[in-house]
This record gives C-alpha cells, structure tokens and sequence, in this order.
C-alpha cells in the first residue's frame, strides 16, 4: 500500500497542487486546513508524513508539531514543514519542535513529491 500523507495548510490552492501531484504518483493524500484539524486528522489516519504549514489559523504549524509529537501513535509519522517563512530562527524553531525537515515554499510539484518519496524511504 502507498504511503498516507497528511497535508496541513490553509491556502487551499496551494493544498490543492501538492495533493494532485501526490495523488498522480499513487500517494493516498488527506488534508486539513488548521493544526487543529491536522492533528485530529493526524490521531484519525495515522499518516505515514505531515507536510505542515507553518502560519495557520486557530494553531500555528510549530505548536501543532509539538503537540504531534506528544500523541505515541505518531512517533514514528516524519513531519516536514513547508512554509513561505525562510529566516534562520524559523527552520530552526521547525526542528526544535521535532520536525524531520523544513522546506520552503515555491519548491516545485515534482522535487516536492521526490523530496517526499526520498523521506519516507529514509524513514
């Protein structure tokens, strides 16, 4: 079976491009528009990968991963970042809340998707 992805972002057209080129290759692809519904989503599907957005309503992208990083079912799940916020102090605070990685948006559809096929073989 191919992977589950969790996608948690609030613009939707950005959600919509990541999900069709994950589909295209065969990911099976959720996503959440808030950290609070990415980690109900998280606790429901148990993703393989959360690709998580940094600036979100109701929980930004780093109190989210922290509290992901709480739920024992999730352990194992690699979160990625992927925000339009690219300052040193922004990754950093990405990993210190237990991200496996941090991408900066305007990556293009297909080095994302390798980027993800390349994480979850590592993982």
């Amino acid at each position: 079976m191919k992977n589950r992805v969790l996608i948690a972002e609030d613009e939707k057209p950005i959600s919509d491009i990541i999900k069709f080129n994950l589909e295209k290759e065969g990911y099976h692809v959720f996503t959440a528009s808030n950290g609070n519904e990415g980690i109900a989503k998280a606790k429901e599907i148990l993703p393989d990968l959360i690709l998580l957005d940094v600036m979100m309503p109701e929980k930004d992208g780093i109190e989210t991963c922290q509290e992901l990083r709480k739920i024992k079912e999730l352990q194992k799940t690699l979160i990625v970042f992927l925000s339009a916020r690219s300052e040193e102090f922004s990754q950093l605070a990405g990993y210190q809340a237990g991200a496996n990685d941090y991408i900066v948006k305007l990556i293009k559809p297909k080095v994302l998707v390798s980027k993800v096929a390349a994480l979850l073989q590592l993982g």
